[in-house]
């Protein structure tokens, strides 16, 4: 089965422009073209662009999709560098959420600038005399 840029993009939940991009970026090869000149999208190009979509869902850059290469190609060497890089995304967030707790834990007592607002808001927005 073949399908058209319009037809692909519709099935994938994407646009054509972002079809297209993908073309550009080398993350979607170009398919054969029809005698009238269309592109002819197969089901390899479907199972890609879901690819490509589902990796930027999980907060993967173009770039580092461009990197992993098509997974038809390596799936499992894919997989594994993506796992290392989730993990080392992981690792940095769990010491930054370590960070805020000490600073939390740690951090001296708030004092209002104006002491006669009713609010946080209030002191902020001037309200009430300072």
């Amino acid at each position: 089965m073949a399908w058209s840029t319009r037809q692909l993009a519709d099935l994938a939940g994407t646009t054509i422009k972002t079809v297209r991009h993908y073309h550009q970026m080398g993350l979607l090869e170009l398919p054969d073209r029809a005698p009238n000149g269309y592109k002819q999208y197969q089901t390899t190009h479907f199972v890609r662009l879901l690819q490509i979509k589902r990796l930027t869902e999980l907060g993967l850059s173009l770039a580092q999709i461009r990197a992993m290469g098509s997974a038809d190609e390596e799936p499992d060497e894919a997989i594994r560098v993506l796992d290392a890089e989730l993990a080392g995304t992981i690792e940095r967030l769990q010491r930054i959420r370590a960070e805020l707790a000490v600073i939390l834990k740690y951090r001296p007592p708030w004092t209002p600038r104006c002491r006669s607002a009713r609010s946080l808001k209030d002191c902020r927005n001037g309200i009430g005399p300072c």
